[in-house]
């Protein structure tokens, strides 16, 4: 991760709870290494599948922004719900990290979260970064609520809270950053 990177993030984890902080941390991490496999592909890398049932890397990553601008949007959904019912009183400090996810009920994505586009390498980058920048606006916005009281069922996990939702996309950009790395080994 590059200086200004880790100063930027810096600053916004200065503004989030240490629980936020930390898993704000851990889900940058994993975008600034996605953000540098892409950085070395060209358009062609980019898009190619290495078999027809596989997603190509433009693909995973279309599908990683996808679901995380869902969170996003159920994050700044709740955050609103909490200000609506004056539940928006602070993060509680006994909440020190979060409850660990339950065991997934299987591995496929749901259709809303299919890829639906293939950008160019550069677009996929600014993309992350934007979406990066949405994070950080909707950690801020968690840190006004106990993140514990919000739930929602999610596809793979069942009924879970806000800060699990979050717990999901540190993990999920690991997993398909490694598909997309091993889909590259089979370059041409």
């Amino acid at each position: 991760m590059n200086t200004h990177l880790l100063d930027e993030l810096a600053r916004a984890m200065m503004d989030v709870p240490a629980p936020l902080a930390e898993l704000l941390a851990n889900l940058e991490t994993e975008r600034s290494r996605l953000i540098e496999l892409l950085s070395t592909l060209g358009p062609d890398e980019a898009t190619r599948r290495p078999t027809p049932d596989d997603w190509s890397p433009a693909q995973l990553v279309d599908h990683l922004l996808l679901a995380e601008g869902f969170t996003n949007r159920l994050t700044e959904t709740m955050a609103a719900r909490a200000l609506a019912s004056s539940e928006a009183t602070g993060f509680p400090s006994d909440l020190t990290a979060f409850e660990p996810l339950p065991p997934p009920d299987g591995m496929e994505a749901p259709p809303p979260i299919w890829p639906q586009k293939e950008l160019a390498p550069a677009e996929l980058i600014e993309a992350l970064r934007e979406m990066s920048e949405w994070t950080k606006k909707s950690f801020k916005a968690m840190a006004t609520l106990d993140p514990r009281k919000y739930r929602m069922a999610h596809p793979i996990f069942g009924e879970i809270d806000l800060g699990q939702w979050w717990l999901i996309h540190p993990l999920h950009y690991e997993m398909h950053l490694a598909q997309s790395q091993e889909a590259l080994r089979h370059r041409d």
